[in-house]
């Protein structure tokens, strides 16, 4: 007798885009000081989940604020999801 697949569940919480960007930047301050002035950082929906992206450093401080920041985005990666419109199948053309 086949057993039927089960959809993998979810455990991960969901969070907009806002919201990541916002615990990003927060967790920043909190871990390494004030936001670079002129950095920008987006979050956005790819194919793994989400990622995030931040501008080029003009310093070398804000390189190092720049990887640091990467290190956080990183972990909140393994711990929320994105929460995205996703298309159907049949939605796609």
């Amino acid at each position: 007798m086949a057993r039927s697949a089960r959809p993998a569940m979810n455990s991960k919480p969901y969070k907009t885009a806002y919201e990541l960007r916002d615990m990003i930047v927060d967790r920043a301050r909190a871990l390494y000081g004030p936001w670079p002035a002129g950095m920008t950082l987006f979050v956005f929906d790819d194919a793994y989940g989400w990622t995030a992206s931040i501008s080029r450093p003009v310093s070398e401080a804000d390189d190092f604020y720049r990887t640091c920041t990467l290190d956080v985005i990183a972990a909140l990666r393994t711990r929320y999801d994105l929460d995205a419109p996703r298309l159907r199948p049949d939605e796609f053309f």
